[in-house]
């Protein structure tokens, strides 16, 4: 026996197998309950520190087993953050459901590849077209039994590894769709420059990121208004599509259903209307806000989705599963053949081969597995449940926040998340009665981004609560300070099914206290703030978190 054996599944000894395993299974509970994390959401430690404590020489001589698992404690576990834990309230990505971990966990170990069936993924094949009909199911688009699916023509969905993929792909059939010349000529063959509408302020960064990577070039992003809700402005909308920048076309309009930033909803129904009048592709960015397709109550949030070109869905945010699994879906059961060079056998039903269809992805483990056992263990009625109860603890935590009058709340809750700034309600009221200069002005937005972030940066750095942060235009001036700079905000999300009204209220007096604390310092600075004549120009500050890109 060579001496690398013991390092290969299967070991000869059964017992030993199971016991080193039954080692890493208590290492993943000892996370879980707190024990690696000595009890915090996380360990902070600044990114000089990370760096010193992951650098290290090439090992030429390894480790025991046991050792590794040690150090996947001491190393790595010890460090991270947990997003299932009671004081995480920066996402909604809890990845907690067992369903999921347990998926995810086997499709490791019968490692199968979804580019093709034969000696690949046989059985995995099938039960991802199986999901992505009942999510075709989900959304309202037409649907059939797996048994009436004659051919890979039919198959009109896509496994991605997150939301960011998952717009690329869209943004990629969209633009194919329109210009088909594309496949052979390449875009150098157009006269025109196609073009994506989207309400920049609250859309996602992917988009400006695929028009860059697909070599569309990012000026062909044309940028609609934000309305005060932190929605897509419909007359701007309509506005770029009767009236293009000279040499630009359209060929997507983008609606949000649950931005990243304010999960506010698009009235998708409009926007479905206007691109039927102007013959462009309609793509709904669901990542967010696809959980609530689940709900028969709340669904209605999303009224005529189902009429949405593609839609790209994140079980990985809203449905609990661990990352990575993102979805694009498209209406026209035909869209994916566009990017296959083997156009005859995915139409005639000769073969099956996943890959044949799959843009960017070739080789891909069996990340479908997760949402597919969720769906057959928990059921639409559970799953439903979760959803709405989560719905009414967001509602309740909304009120919550707001009675504190320790901030100023900047998006009304529609679901899962509210964006607040440090600015108390008596220091504000006294504000906003007197007459403030445009520099005044400007100095107390610079308090305000000040103190938001210290005070949610010492949460974070102690590892007793984790909100999120970003930046944020005040698109419905509540602060009224008039400000064009974006404010530094604080995000609470509600996403971990385990989370109770009770729970979040223990979790949230921490940062009350803590404001509470703040408030003298706070009316202290704003009066010395208004005396300063000499106020300096305003330079922008730290990009802070992804929701802001």
């Amino acid at each position: 026996m060579n001496e690398y054996d013991n390092y290969f599944l299967p070991l000869a000894d059964r017992a030993e197998q199971e016991e080193l395993f039954k080692k890493l299974i208590d290492a993943c509970f000892n996370f879980y309950s707190g024990e690696t994390r000595d009890g915090k959401v996380l360990n902070y430690r600044p990114p000089e520190v990370l760096k010193e404590i992951a650098a290290e020489d090439l090992p030429i001589d390894g480790t025991e087993l046991r050792e590794a698992i040690s150090t996947l404690e001491e190393q790595v576990g010890k460090y991270s953050v947990a997003q299932f834990d009671d004081t995480y309230l920066a996402f909604p990505d809890s990845g907690n459901a067992i369903p999921a971990i347990w998926a995810d966990i086997y499709s490791k170990f019968i490692n199968q590849n979804l580019i093709a069936v034969s000696r690949s993924a046989p059985i995995a094949t099938f039960i991802e077209i199986q999901l992505l009909e009942w999510l075709r199911q989900i959304i309202g688009y037409e649907y059939k039994s797996l048994r009436d699916i004659h051919s890979l023509s039919e198959v009109s969905g896509m496994v991605t590894t997150g939301g960011h993929m998952s717009n690329h792909v869209a943004i990629m059939a969209a633009l194919n769709k329109t210009f088909p010349e594309i496949k052979k000529g390449g875009l150098s063959c157009l006269t025109v420059q196609p073009a994506v509408i989207l309400a920049g302020a609250i859309s996602h960064y992917s988009f400006s990121s695929a028009l860059h990577h697909l070599g569309i070039g990012q000026d062909a992003l044309l940028d609609a208004r934000s309305s005060n809700d932190y929605t897509t402005n419909l007359e701007d909308v309509e506005r770029l599509l009767t009236n293009p920048p000279e040499g630009k076309q359209p060929f997507m309009v983008v609606g949000v259903a649950g931005n990243s930033r304010t999960t506010s909803l698009d009235d998708l129904s409009g926007l479905s209307a206007l691109c039927k009048k102007y013959n462009v592709w309609f793509h709904t960015d669901a990542c967010h806000g696809g959980a609530l397709l689940f709900s028969s109550e709340y669904r209605k949030l999303l009224a005529r989705i189902e009429e949405s070109d593609s839609v790209s869905i994140d079980p990985h945010k809203g449905l609990f599963a661990p990352y990575p699994l993102s979805f694009v879906l498209f209406k026209e059961r035909d869209t994916l053949t566009k990017f296959t060079r083997y156009e005859s056998e995915v139409r005639d039903g000769s073969s099956w081969d996943l890959g044949y269809i799959t843009p960017f992805y070739g080789s891909r483990g069996f990340e479908s597995l997760k949402l597919w056992l969720t769906i057959k263990t928990l059921g639409m009625r559970q799953i439903e449940q979760i959803i709405d109860d989560r719905q009414e603890i967001a509602h309740r935590l909304s009120k919550y926040i707001a009675s504190s009058k320790f901030f100023t709340i900047l998006n009304d809750m529609t679901f899962y998340r509210m964006v607040f700034l440090y600015y108390p309600e008596d220091v504000k009221q006294k504000l906003d009665v007197m007459e403030l200069t445009v520099p005044q002005k400007v100095a107390i937005k610079r308090l305000i981004d000040q103190y938001t972030h210290a005070i949610n940066e010492e949460l974070y750095v102690t590892g007793s609560l984790c909100l999120d942060e970003f930046k944020l235009d005040d698109l419905g001036n509540r602060t009224k300070l008039d400000s064009s700079e974006k404010f530094v905000v604080m995000s609470v999300t509600v996403g971990n099914p385990k989370q109770s009204t009770e729970k979040i209220n223990v979790a949230l007096q921490k940062l009350f206290t803590l404001c509470e604390a703040r408030v003298s310092e706070f009316e202290q600075a704003v009066n010395e703030a208004l005396k300063d004549d000499n106020i300096n120009e305003h330079k922008p500050g730290a990009l802070y978190g992804p929701a802001g890109w």
